[in-house]
């Protein structure tokens, strides 16, 4: 009977550790740049910039690749259940379907212009763009090849495209809105609260910028690390817009 219980522990921990081993990677791979972070004295600017940057890059490279998706949504309209009219501007590439153009550009009017706006906006000051290092370009580098590959495991890989509706890039492209506001909600606003209580109620010293900077970072991470182990596509965090 214990070893019976044994072995239902033990396969009980492997399935665990099984189903959030993505979960743990992304965590590890989190942590590992908020060390980066501090080893290379990012302030607030440059991670303000990189993040959005990753998010625009992100928005961009999912939205295109919802263009060329030939599948229906999941809705009524004579527009999804006739034949779909197709373009072909590029020979060697798939056709672009003319009804994915008109959902995705509905999906992406507010977000791409807050985006643009707030890119404009840090970009136009010379006195920001002179002050980030070099080590801003190689993360965007790296963020840039990162979300390549997901497209490619996702939409690429034995033209798994074919089998997807745009809706199913939007979901990839919106995830760091939900992300954005799990941050804001599980993250910065209670560390903010408990910072800012310290000091007023508890009359303690403001914390320094290393401690200040892992009081953020730290929880910050963990939520990106949990939303981003979820998979868009799955029923684990269903996101819709419009």
């Amino acid at each position: 009977m214990r070893e019976y219980n044994l072995t239902s522990v033990t396969e009980m921990i492997f399935g665990v550790l099984t189903e959030s081993r993505g979960f743990v990677f992304r965590l590890t791979l989190n942590f590992a740049l908020i060390l980066v972070v501090i080893v290379l004295e990012w302030g607030l600017i440059e991670i303000v910039v990189t993040y959005l940057i990753e998010i625009a890059i992100i928005h961009f490279i999912f939205l295109i690749i919802g263009l060329f998706t030939p599948q229906p949504l999941d809705r009524n309209g004579d527009v999804w259940d006739t034949k779909p009219t197709t373009l072909q501007p590029i020979p060697l590439l798939p056709p672009v379907y003319r009804r994915n153009i008109r959902f995705i550009g509905y999906k992406s009017v507010f977000p791409g212009a807050l985006i643009v706006a707030l890119i404009i906006a840090i970009f136009s000051n010379s006195d920001v763009v002179s002050a980030l290092p070099r080590s801003v370009g190689v993360a965007i580098v790296g963020i840039t090849l990162f979300q390549l590959v997901k497209v490619w495991r996702y939409f690429i890989v034995d033209q798994s495209y074919r089998d997807k509706s745009p809706q199913d890039a939007v979901q990839f492209a919106f995830a760091p809105v939900g992300e954005v506001l799990f941050i804001m909600f599980y993250a910065f606003i209670p560390v903010t609260f408990v910072i800012v209580g310290g000091v007023i109620v508890a009359d303690i010293d403001f914390p320094s910028r290393l401690v200040l900077l892992l009081a953020y970072l730290v929880p910050i991470g963990a939520v990106r690390a949990w939303m981003r182990s979820l998979d868009p596509q799955t029923d684990d965090l269903e996101m819709r817009f419009g």
